[in-house]
């Protein structure tokens, strides 16, 4: 009989050990800690830039049919050529105020000097120098239409001049405009970059209408602007940017960063410039090279900028 109960007093002692046990579980906590999400992923800028050659020629740039890439030196009047594999040498000197440049459809190279007021015609071996154009006032950026007239921005006096194959010139005023460099379309409109304000005119081929075509983000300092394949480029001296506008009138900074001084190399949104200046396209449009001013002075390689 004893056995008896002490047997069922154990199995009563379990059952209510159990039973407290179970009673005394936490609850479960009813403000558990907020997940924090992980950021949303930020893809790496496509475009890439490099140092194509290290040389102080702060200035223009442009391309021949062969790919040398020809720089002026506005303070030392000289025309570089760099030569695909990256040989330089001195293609004409003692052009005092060497601006902007281009070739005709003959090899030949009309230089702006700006120092000079006039256009200097080039032979393609670089041996002989002539005047083209005289009393072209504040001649910076050059460019030549389908047509074979020559397109000449004029800094002085907020206007451009035409100049026929003959070298009749013809002078047209751009209301309100500071320009500082101009470039020509496949149809043959005028765009030309007003230095303070950014905007970017563009002047009607048929019609000679002025419109704004585009206006660029910065807080002055426009460089050069230039036009291939559907798209146009322009530098900013004082924001370090470098920009691309398609045929819409719409603006991408494509590499540089705002403020930011320097010779850095990589993506787009990591490189820096240093007051990039010159600029000019590859006839594919998918490479540029682009002068910089500042520093020891440098012309940059971008690729990867286009996605069409």
């Amino acid at each position: 009989m004893k056995e008896l109960k002490l047997v069922s007093f154990l199995i009563l002692s379990a059952f209510l050990v159990n039973c407290s046990s179970g009673d005394s579980e936490p609850e479960p906590n009813s403000n558990p800690t907020p997940e924090v999400p992980d950021p949303p992923a930020v893809d790496p800028s496509p475009v890439q830039v490099s140092t194509f050659f290290n040389i102080n020629a702060a200035d223009a740039l442009t391309l021949d049919d062969n790919g040398n890439l020809f720089a002026t030196n506005y303070g030392t009047d000289i025309v570089y050529r760099i030569t695909p594999d990256r040989n330089i040498s001195t293609f004409a000197s003692n052009q005092l105020g060497a601006a902007g440049m281009d070739f005709d459809s003959e090899g030949f190279l009309y230089l702006a000097r700006y120092d000079v007021a006039d256009i200097a015609k080039i032979s393609p071996d670089g041996s002989e120098i002539s005047q083209f154009a005289a009393a072209v006032p504040g001649p910076i950026a050059v460019e030549f239409d389908s047509q074979g007239n020559l397109f000449v921005n004029n800094n002085v006096n907020s206007a451009y001049t035409k100049i026929d194959p003959d070298g009749n010139k013809t002078r047209v005023t751009i209301s309100s405009v500071n320009n500082s460099s101009l470039t020509v379309d496949d149809d043959d409109n005028i765009y030309i970059s007003d230095y303070t304000t950014g905007i970017i005119h563009k002047v009607d081929a048929e019609t000679g209408d002025q419109t704004v075509f585009a206006n660029l983000p910065v807080t002055g300092g426009v460089g050069y602007i230039t036009y291939s394949n559907d798209y146009f480029f322009a530098t900013s001296l004082t924001d370090h940017q470098i920009f691309m506008i398609d045929m819409n009138g719409s603006v991408e900074v494509i590499a540089g960063q705002r403020g930011v001084t320097g010779t850095r190399n990589g993506s787009g949104d990591v490189a820096t410039f240093h007051n990039p200046i010159g600029i000019v396209a590859s006839s594919d449009g998918n490479t540029l090279f682009v002068a910089q001013n500042g520093g020891s002075g440098a012309i940059r390689m971008l690729t990867g900028f286009r996605n069409d």
